[in-house]
């Protein structure tokens, strides 16, 4: 087993970033002009006991990053991202006005604020190779799409607020309906593509309190109807039509609660994500698919650096999933509930480079399955 890890060290490719706030107030060689880059690249190798399993190389994700500051008052935010080396998707692009000593608005394509990753989604900022399963499954990071809002900090507190009204999640489109129990609301991404908008927009929001010395927590939730083109061109006083075109929608609310905390060089962190679904029988029935009712997620987590020098680093998590609640037993078995342990090891090479290696044990209550990653990467 040594062999085997050592060989997937040398082999693999992994995962970094930068966070995506840029400082205006550090001076830039180019002016009012910033740029940073992050880039991931991964290696995957599920492990069978006697079979053989092949792995899979993927690059990940290489991301710019470019900021304009045009006054003290108004700045400009975009990020392009190159994925598995052949898709090109925008995650970002919006103006930052402040309109007041603790108020700013923002308007464009807007990052979701829900729970710890979906904003701050760049490898250096969670301990694992990928990115956790709560942030892949229930919140479908990277989740962003077009809108406004406000945001700042509470006069005379230590308490941040985002506020958005955003178009809200695709859920029925080219006859099809894209949310499911496997990958909940992932496929219902609009991501700024010509999206539909055939309802009323979303509502996002978010409060962190940062008034600990050593961390914050922080509350996330997110209230809206689907969008579906069933909608398109039909009459709206015909009651039939309007009916069935409702029964390809979804009511979601989803709320989120994280923490993090950093106690004597040991860093905790943890998420709880609950989402509660209405009109899901017409849905399902209508689209053919097993969209839960309910769906709950979370995960703690813990990281310490083995050395004084803080190079090395090893950490542990345990996650917590089930996409739907109220799915009937199977053999006595829940079949919407993962049981996940992850634990692995950073290597901090320098500052911006970063080796990483992680073992992850997924379906632990029944049939238990381990998968190896591991790589390096860079932010600069």
């Amino acid at each position: 087993m040594f062999k085997f890890f050592t060989t997937l060290v040398f082999l693999s490719y992994a995962a970094v970033s930068i966070g995506q706030n840029i400082d205006f107030d550090k001076q830039s060689s180019l002016g009012n002009l910033f740029i940073r880059m992050y880039g991931e690249v991964h290696y995957y190798q599920p492990v069978t006991e006697g079979r053989f399993d092949q792995g899979q190389f993927d690059a990940k994700r290489i991301v710019a990053l470019f900021g304009y500051q045009f006054d003290r008052k108004t700045q400009f935010v975009t990020e392009w991202e190159l994925e598995h080396a052949d898709e090109i998707f925008l995650e970002q692009a919006f103006i930052k006005h402040k309109v007041a000593s603790n108020m700013s608005i923002k308007a464009g394509m807007l990052l979701i604020p829900m729970g710890l990753v979906n904003e701050n989604h760049e490898p250096n900022n969670y301990f694992s190779v990928d990115r956790p399963i709560i942030d892949k499954v229930l919140v479908p990071t990277t989740w962003r799409d077009i809108g406004a809002g406000i945001t700042g900090l509470l006069p005379g507190s230590n308490l941040k607020y985002q506020a958005f009204l955003v178009n809200g999640l695709l859920g029925y489109a080219g006859e099809s309906a894209k949310f499911n129990s496997s990958n909940s609301f992932r496929s219902g991404r609009q991501k700024g593509s010509k999206t539909i908008f055939s309802g009323s927009p979303a509502l996002s929001t978010q409060l962190e309190y940062f008034g600990f010395s050593n961390g914050r927590i922080g509350l996330s939730w997110y209230s809206g109807k689907s969008n579906s083109d069933a909608f398109n061109g039909i009459d709206r006083n015909n009651e039939l039509l309007v009916a069935i075109a409702d029964s390809t929608t979804v009511n979601t609310n989803m709320f989120g609660v994280h923490a993090v905390f950093d106690l004597n060089k040991t860093t905790l962190r943890s998420q709880l994500i609950y989402a509660i679904n209405s009109n899901v029988e017409a849905y399902n029935e209508f689209g053919q698919t097993d969209l839960g009712k309910s769906s709950v997620g979370l995960y703690l987590e813990a990281g310490r650096p083995f050395t004084n020098n803080e190079k090395w680093l090893g950490f542990v998590r345990y996650s917590y999933l089930d996409a739907v609640l109220n799915i009937g037993k199977v053999n006595g078995i829940n079949q919407g509930v993962n049981h996940i342990l992850t634990a692995g090891i950073n290597y901090n090479a320098a500052q911006g480079a970063v080796f990483k290696i992680d073992a992850q044990w997924t379906n632990l209550h029944h049939n238990s399955q381990l998968q190896i990653n591991s790589g390096i990467g860079v932010w600069f």
